[in-house]
């Protein structure tokens, strides 16, 4: 795991004056390229990735977004919510065929 400890935060003034020249660097060096983590008080609020990684952590990101949706809608169904195997059931389905 990255901690703010292990990387330098640049302010987020001096990320957006370098913004050019950093991406003159992720251009020459793609996937060597060092991500840039930027923040107020040097505290770490976003990070610039080169391109090619970004494609790379792109499907990672997708699926950790997805995961938190799903939480996020089954706290809001609560007790409305209904049970897999019942779902399954009432459709005709074998609720064992999809484990």
């Amino acid at each position: 795991m990255v901690t703010s400890g292990s990387v330098e935060v640049l302010p987020t003034t001096e990320a957006r004056a370098r913004l050019s020249q950093i991406a003159s660097d992720f251009a020459r060096r793609g996937l060597g390229a060092q991500p840039v983590a930027f923040g107020s008080h040097r505290k770490p609020q976003g990070v610039i990735v080169p391109w090619e990684l970004w494609v790379e952590l792109a499907p990672a990101v997708e699926d950790a977004l997805d995961a938190a949706e799903a939480r996020d809608r089954l706290t809001a169904a609560g007790e409305s919510r209904v049970d897999f195997d019942v779902a399954a059931t009432a459709l005709g389905r074998d609720p064992g065929r999809y484990r």
